[in-house]
C-alpha cells in the first residue's frame, strides 16, 4: 500500500523549522526545555497556528496535574522515613557485586513503580553509599544500577514516571471522549513494562560488574597482604575462610619470606608467613585487613616482614604482629591518601627508597600508579616519573601544607575514613534503639561518607579509643563521631540512635516539621570562653546544639561542657525563625541554613505509608473491577492533603518538593504536540515511519522504529519533551498501520524513559553522576550496549502485541535462572562442593586462556610475575601442572591492571 504524500502549508514548515532549531538548542543545553517549549508555544499562538485554548490546555491536563501532586505524596513518605525503613530491611547483607545489585534493584524497582523516581533516587544515594561500603563493595557498582532501576521500575505502572502520565494525558486528550478503551488505566502498561524492566535488570546483574568502574583511587591496584599466625586464614583455603569472592581477587601467593610466588588456585591452603597478592579497592582491602588480621605491606622493604603497616593504615586489627616499626603506634594517627607527582618535581628520577618518604614526609608509600607501562621491581626500587599517582599511609608528622610537599605533589585526596573531619557529635544507644546488640558493621556505621566513629563511651564509664567494626553495641553506649554536615544529618535521619542533646531538642518550642539544621559561627563576642550549659543556649536562642567543629579536629567530651572559642562552628537544630531572629546578633558572625536537613518525622511514618498504600489500592481495585473508583488526580490530592493534615510534611516542604520546571515543560510540550498535529507535520513524519515499516516488515518494525527514535531523542532532550514530540507522530503511524494505539503509546513511554548513555539525559542519572563521582565515559560504556540490549527486548515484547503473556513468562523464567543458579551455588552447596565447582571453572578458564595466548601475552605474564623458579613452594601449589616450571613472586605491587604500574614490597 503506497503512502500518500502530505502537503505542508506555511504553518507546517514554520513548526518543522522552529522545532528543528529547538532540538539543536536543547541538545547543546543552551536553554532549558521549559523555556524553549514556552517560547515555541508563544510563537505558535501569536502566529495563529494554534489557539490560546490549545496553548494553555497542558496546564489543565489531569495527567500533568497528577505528576505535580505525586511529588507531594513522595515527599511525605520520604520525610517520615517510611521508604528508608523498608529499603534498609530489604537490602540486608551482600558479599558480592552480583547479590548486592539483586538485593538493591528489586526493592528499588518496586518502590519506583508507585512513587516518583526522583525522590527515591535522592533517598537511596546515602543509603547505598553506606551499605556498599560496609559490604566491601564500591558504591560505583551500585549507584548507576540504582538510577537505571528507578527508571525501569517507573515503566511498570502508569504513575511510575512522569513520561507515562504525559503520554497518557495526550492520549486521553485524543480519545477520551470518543473511545474510553484507549484511555490508560493504572496497569495498562504493566504487561509490557514488567518484562521490559526484568530484561533490563538481567543485563545489569550479568554484565555491569565488568562495565562499571570501581574505586577511582585504587581500583585494579595490586597489594601484598602478609598472613600472621593469628589470622583466621591459617590452615584454610581463602574460599573456606570467606576471603575469596567479590571483594578481592587473589592473583598470587608467596609461601614464606622472599620465596617465589605462583598464581593462586582455589584449593591452596594458606599458612603463617604467606604473602597474598590481591587486586581490589581501598575499601575492600581495608575490610579484609581488619576481618582477617592481615598486614598490608608498604615500601619499607627492610622491615616489611616484621612491621605492622597494616595497622598504620587500617587500625589496630593488624597490630598483633609483635615486632617492628609502625607509623600508627609511633605517631598516633592513621590516614590514607592519594597524591600526584608534579611534572617539575625534584623527586622525578629518584627511587622511592632514595627519597625516604617516612623521614622526609612522615608517610609510607603503599602503591604507585602509572598510566602507560608496568614497572618491574619492588616499590622501593621504582624510579618515580612525572604524573605518577602515589598512595601514601601518613603519620602524625605528615603536613600537607609544607613547602617541600606542595612543590612536589598536587591533587591530594584522602581515601580512608580517618580524614580531617569537621563536626564532633555524640549519640546514645537508647532502650528503643534497634542498634543495641549488633556490631558496628551490622548497623552500618562503618564506611559512611562524611562520618567517622572515633570513640565509644561504655555505660560502665570505660572508653574504647580504637573502635573495631566487630564491636557490639549495648544499651547506654555513647558513640562519638567526627563528620561533616551530611554525616550529622545522616545520624539524625537514618538511625534510631538518640542524640546526646535529645532532651534539649525535645524542649524546642517549634514543631518538628518546621525544624532544620543551621550552621553558626561563634564570633569574638558574648560566647567566647563560655560553655553552652552556662549560657543556657536552648533557652536563650531557641536551638539545640548537635555538633561542634574546631579547626578540623574532633573535640572530645560532652559538647555542652566545652568552653567555646572564636571561630567555632556549631550545628544546631532550630525552627525557621532562628536565622531571622539572630542574623544580626553579635554572638554569631555567620548563620547558614543547611538545605534538606529537616529531621525525620518517624512518628508519622505508618500514617504516610498507609495513605500511600490506600491511594494505590484505589487504582488496583478500579482496574480489577474494570470501573474507576476514583481518578488518580483527585485521589493523589486527597492523599497529599491528608499528609499535610497529619503533619507528615510541612507546607514549605510540600511546595519545595514540586519540580516546577518539569510541570511547565510538560504543559508547554502539550501545545507543541498540538501544533504538530494541526499542521499535519506529525502525519508527514509518521508517513516516513510507515513506509519504512512496510519495507522492513510491518507493525513490529514500526513499533521498534518509534521506540528507537524516542530513545535517541531522550538522550538529547528531557524524557518528557521527547515523549511529547514523538506522541503525535506515533499516533498517526498507528492509525495508518492499524496498530493498537495503546501498544504504540507504550513504545513511546518506554523510549521516553530510555536515557542510558549520557548522565544529563535523565535527572536520576545526573544525581548519581555527582554522588558517585562518575565520568561521562562511565555512562557511555555501560549505556551504549544497554540500549542495544533493551532494543532487542522491546522488539520481542511489543512484537507479541496483545499476547503479552509470552514475553512476561519468558522474561521471568530467564531472570529466574540468572538469579537462581548463583543462589543454588551460594546457599545449597557446601564448601567442598563449591571448591570442586571453582576448580572446574578455573581449569576451563586456564584452558581458554591457553588457546588465546600468544608470545606477547606470555611475555606480559613473565613481566608481571617476574622470571624465576618456584623453589620451596608448598605441595598444594607445586602440583599445579599449569605452572610446573614455577613463576617468581610478583615483581611489583600497586600496578594498575594492563596499564599502570607501581608496587609494594
Amino acid at each position: 500500500m503506497a503512502v500518500a504524500a502530505v502537503a505542508l502549508g506555511w504553518q507546517g514548515i514554520t513548526v518543522a523549522c522552529t522545532l528543528a532549531a529547538s532540538l539543536i538548542v536543547m541538545g547543546f543545553d543552551l536553554v532549558g526545555p521549559d523555556l524553549v517549549f514556552g517560547g515555541l508555544t508563544a510563537l505558535y499562538v501569536t502566529s495563529g497556528i494554534i489557539s490560546i485554548r490549545d496553548g494553555a490546555a497542558g496546564f489543565a491536563n489531569t495527567g500533568v496535574l497528577t505528576v505535580l501532586v505525586l511529588y507531594l505524596v513522595a515527599e511525605g513518605v520520604s520525610q517520615t522515613g517510611g521508604l528508608d525503613l523498608a529499603m534498609n530491611f530489604m537490602l540486608g547483607r551482600a558479599s558480592t557485586v552480583f547479590w548486592a545489585q539483586v538485593r538493591m534493584m528489586i526493592p528499588v524497582m518496586v518502590a519506583s513503580a508507585f512513587l516518583n523516581n526522583t525522590p527515591i533516587c535522592a533517598l537511596m544515594i546515602p543509603i547505598l553509599i553506606s551499605w556498599g561500603r560496609r559490604c566491601g563493595i564500591s558504591p560505583k557498582k551500585l549507584l548507576i544500577p540504582m538510577s537505571f532501576a528507578t527508571v525501569l521500575g517507573g515503566t511498570v505502572t502508569l504513575i511510575g514516571t512522569s513520561t507515562n502520565l504525559v503520554v497518557s494525558g495526550l492520549q486521553q486528550e485524543k480519545y477520551g471522549t470518543t473511545d474510553p478503551s484507549k484511555v490508560f488505566q493504572f496497569f495498562t502498561i504493566t504487561p509490557y513494562g514488567l518484562p521490559y524492566a526484568i530484561w533490563g535488570m538481567a543485563y545489569i546483574i550479568l554484565f555491569s560488574k565488568w562495565l562499571l568502574p570501581g574505586e577511582d583511587a585504587a581500583d585494579d591496584l595490586n597489594y601484598g597482604l602478609l598472613v600472621p599466625r593469628t589470622s583466621p586464614l591459617v590452615g584454610r583455603t581463602a574460599k573456606a575462610a570467606g576471603l575469596a569472592g567479590g571483594k578481592l581477587t587473589i592473583t598470587g601467593i608467596s609461601k614464606g619470606h622472599r620465596t617465589p610466588a605462583v598464581p593462586y588456585t582455589p584449593d591452596m591452603i594458606i599458612h603463617e608467613g604467606d604473602t597474598l597478592f590481591v587486586t581490589g579497592s581501598v575499601t575492600a582491602v581495608e575490610q579484609s585487613v581488619k576481618s582477617f588480621a592481615l598486614v598490608l605491606l608498604t615500601s619499607d622493604d627492610d622491615v616489611a616482614r616484621k612491621s605492622t603497616p597494616g595497622a598504620a593504615v587500617f587500625g589496630a586489627a593488624a597490630a598483633d604482629v609483635e615486632e617492628g616499626f609502625d607509623i600508627a603506634a609511633s605517631e598516633g594517627t592513621t590516614n590514607l591518601l592519594q597524591v600526584n607527582l608534579l611534572k617539575g618535581s625534584q623527586l622525578v628520577g629518584q627511587s622511592v627508597r632514595q627519597i625516604g618518604f617516612r623521614g622526609r614526609f612522615g608517610a609510607a608509600v603503599i602503591a604507585v600508579k602509572r598510566s602507560k607501562a608496568l614497572q618491574p621491581g619492588r616499590i622501593g626500587d621504582i624510579v618515580l616519573q612525572a604524573n605518577d599517582v602515589l598512595l601514601l599511609s601518613t603519620g602524625a608528622l605528615f603536613d600537607a601544607s609544607t613547602e617541600d610537599f606542595t612543590k612536589n605533589f598536587t591533587g591530594l585526596m584522602y581515601l580512608d575514613e580517618a580524614l580531617a573531619r569537621q563536626f564532633t557529635t555524640a549519640v546514645r544507644v537508647g532502650k528503643r534503639s534497634k542498634e543495641a546488640g549488633k556490631t558496628i558493621a551490622e548497623v552500618g556505621l562503618r564506611g559512611i561518607n562524611g562520618l567517622f566513629l572515633f570513640e565509644i563511651e561504655r555505660a560502665d564509664g570505660s572508653l574504647l579509643k580504637a573502635v573495631d567494626h566487630n564491636t557490639v553495641l549495648a544499651t547506654g553506649d555513647v558513640l562519638w563521631f567526627a563528620g561533616d554536615l551530611d554525616g550529622v544529618a545522616y545520624l539524625q535521619k537514618y538511625t534510631t540512635l538518640e542524640h546526646m542533646q535529645a532532651d534539649q531538642v525535645a524542649k524546642l518550642p517549634s514543631d518538628i516539621i518546621y525544624r532544620r539544621l543551621v550552621q553558626v559561627v561563634v564570633s569574638h563576642h558574648d560566647l567566647v570562653g563560655k560553655k553552652l550549659k552556662e549560657v543556657r543556649f536552648r533557652h536563650t536562642y531557641g536551638a539545640a546544639v548537635l555538633g561542634l567543629h574546631r579547626s578540623g579536629q574532633p573535640v572530645a567530651g560532652n559538647i555542652s561542657e566545652v568552653p567555646l572559642k572564636a571561630g567555632d562552628v556549631l550545628v544546631v537544630e532550630a525552627g525557621p525563625e532562628f536565622a531571622t531572629n539572630f542574623k544580626n546578633n553579635r554572638a554569631f558572625s555567620l548563620i547558614s541554613e543547611v538545605p534538606n536537613s529537616s529531621p525525620m518525622k518517624r512518628s508519622k511514618m505508618w500514617i504516610a505509608l498507609a495513605l500511600t498504600v490506600a491511594m494505590v489500592l484505589t487504582q488496583i481495585i478500579g482496574g480489577a473491577i474494570d470501573k474507576e473508583v476514583i481518578h488518580l488526580w483527585p485521589c493523589a490530592m486527597l492523599t497529599a492533603g491528608a499528609m499535610l493534615a497529619f503533619k507528615c510534611l510541612s507546607a514549605d516542604q510540600a511546595r519545595e518538593s514540586i519540580e516546577w520546571e518539569v510541570y511547565i515543560c510538560i504543559a508547554f510540550a502539550f501545545a507543541v504536540s498540538t501544533a504538530m498535529e494541526k499542521t499535519k507535520l506529525a502525519l508527514a513524519i509518521a508517513n516516513v515511519f510507515v513506509a519504512l515499516a512496510q519495507a522492513i516488515g510491518g507493525q513490529t518494525a514500526a513499533l521498534a522504529c518509534i521506540y528507537l527514535v524516542t530513545a535517541l531523542l531522550s538522550e538529547l532532550l528531557t524524557n518528557n519533551a521527547a515523549a511529547a514530540i514523538m506522541y503525535p507522530i506515533a499516533s498517526a503511524a498507528a492509525e495508518k498501520l492499524l496498530i493498537n494505539p495503546n501498544i504504540m503509546s507504550v513504545a513511546v513511554m518506554l523510549g521516553g524513559s530510555a536515557g542510558w548513555i549520557l548522565p544529563y539525559s535523565y535527572q536520576c542519572n545526573l544525581m548519581v553522576y555527582a554522588a558517585g563521582k562518575y565520568r561521562t565515559k562511565d555512562f557511555v560504556k555501560i549505556g551504549t550496549p544497554y540500549h542495544l540490549w533493551l532494543f532487542v527486548g522491546v522488539v520481542l515484547i511489543l512484537g507479541f502485541g496483545e499476547r503479552w503473556q509470552v514475553p512476561v513468562i519468558a522474561s521471568l523464567v530467564f531472570t529466574g535462572l540468572v538469579i537462581l543458579l548463583p543462589a543454588a551455588y551460594e546457599y545449597l552447596l557446601n564448601d567442598s562442593q563449591k571448591l570442586a565447582v571453582d576448580k572446574k571453572l578455573h581449569a576451563l578458564s586456564i584452558s581458554f586462556r591457553r588457546k588465546r595466548s600468544s608470545n606477547s601475552g606470555e611475555e606480559a605474564l613473565v613481566e608481571v610475575y617476574g622470571n624465576g623458579s618456584s623453589k620451596d613452594v608448598s605441595s598444594d601449589a607445586a602440583n599445579n601442572a599449569a605452572y610446573s616450571n614455577g613463576v617468581a613472586a610478583p615483581a611489583s605491587l600497586g600496578h594498575r591492571n594492563r596499564s599502570s604500574a607501581g608496587g609494594v614490597a
